[in-house]
């Protein structure tokens, strides 16, 4: 079969030993790793070989490696950026191919985009769901290096959402296609076409919602300002995986991103992702994630 699962997670090794020393924040408990509160079972999250197993099972070349969502820690700043992306190097083999952690809100987030570029070892960046304001020193870098750039929900902070663990069934959708309309409105994509953003569970609500969001644009909403591109041609810009358990939203995917954009993934290890890769969406990410080996100077 060969090709890629755009969509994995593994805890780098460097935030486990740090965990065990009480570094960081982070604890170890009952086989949890504890991290700001969540508890992220170790079991196969820590374990590269599983990853390898899965990868076989699948019959594919490899898989895309990104933290868990948990481990994106925005206020923790350079140092912690740094210890995670030492562990992503030490994960990096052939078949595993790594997505760079940026300090995203830091001002050394540019230049921290920069260095990781020119080092030959990451096939990109993972990027989680804060505010995207005045980010644009960062988009600029990833521009210019033409970054594969995974863009995955991080936590939303509506209490509404405790029961029914709806923080994962309905919120993650949302924090999703709110980091969608922020790079379409703040005409990101129209500005920064290098960027080869893909958006994680199918983009979350974005394919609903995309009519609304031009009509928006049309009737000139308060707040609005038109951005470079039709939202239906934004949207084409993006890439994003095939986890939404649903034939008849995968098809909806196809119409409003191209089917040619719809990229295999897992979300592997945790329970809401696939049981399987489909071989068709499969190969396009080979390509996409080859290691950046790139120089650039962040402005």
């Amino acid at each position: 079969m060969g090709g890629w699962d755009i969509h994995t997670h593994l805890i780098p090794p460097t935030v486990l030993s740090a965990a065990h020393k009480g570094e960081f924040g982070l604890a170890v408990d009952s086989g949890s790793l504890v991290v700001d509160e969540e508890r992220l079972p170790l079991k196969r999250l820590a374990d590269p070989a599983a990853l390898l197993h899965w990868i076989d099972e699948q019959d594919l070349d490899g898989a895309v490696v990104s933290v868990p969502p948990a481990l994106f820690r925005y206020d923790a700043g350079v140092e912690w950026a740094e210890l995670v992306n030492q562990g992503l190097r030490e994960l990096a083999t052939p078949q595993l191919r790594v997505l760079g952690h940026l300090p995203l809100l830091d001002a050394e987030a540019p230049s921290v985009a920069a260095s990781l570029a020119g080092e030959g070892v990451f096939g990109g960046f993972a990027l989680g769901t804060p505010s995207y304001a005045g980010l644009d020193p960062v988009w600029r870098v990833l521009h210019e290096i033409e970054a594969f750039t995974l863009v995955h929900p991080g936590h939303s902070g509506d209490e509404r959402l405790q029961s029914f663990y709806l923080t994962n069934l309905l919120g993650n959708p949302y924090e999703t296609g709110l980091a969608a309309a922020s790079l379409v409105f703040a005409d990101v994509v129209g500005r920064f076409p290098g960027i080869r953003f893909c958006l994680c569970h199918g983009g979350g609500v974005t394919a609903a919602v995309a009519g609304r969001w031009q009509r928006g644009i049309d009737q000139a909403r308060p707040g609005i300002v038109a951005p470079s591109l039709p939202v239906v041609d934004a949207l084409r810009r993006f890439y994003v995986d095939d986890v939404v358990h649903d034939e008849g939203m995968l098809e909806l995917l196809g119409k409003t991103f191209g089917a040619e954009r719809v990229l295999a993934g897992s979300d592997w290890p945790f329970p809401m992702g696939s049981d399987s890769i489909v071989a068709a969406r499969a190969t396009a990410a080979d390509e996409l994630t080859r290691p950046l080996a790139q120089e650039v100077v962040a402005q």
